[in-house]
């Protein structure tokens, strides 16, 4: 019988940290997610409010935030950006 995991929360010093999300739980905060198997990884933008996706092998998957970051709005990729004819 498969067990149906559900996210799991951790509290340090006031703030709370989820170690990850199950495929069909609701998404609580846009971002890119991370989830892998033996044989590949995957990584998806996931947008508040949807719910995570199954792996690409069709299976259920826990998914986990690729930046621990919370105050980031763009994700962490802003950092990355040039500005135009400085490259």
């Amino acid at each position: 019988m498969p067990q149906d995991f559900t996210s799991q929360e951790l509290s340090a010093g006031g703030n709370t940290f989820t170690s990850g999300y199950t495929s069909g739980t609701v998404c609580p905060r846009t971002g890119t997610y991370k989830a892998e198997n033996q044989y590949m990884q995957t990584i998806v933008v996931v947008v508040q409010g949807n719910k995570f996706p199954n792996f690409t092998d069709g299976k259920k998957c826990i998914w986990y935030a690729l930046s621990a970051n919370t105050t980031s709005v763009d994700s962490g990729f802003e950092s990355a950006k040039v500005a135009p004819g400085t490259a």
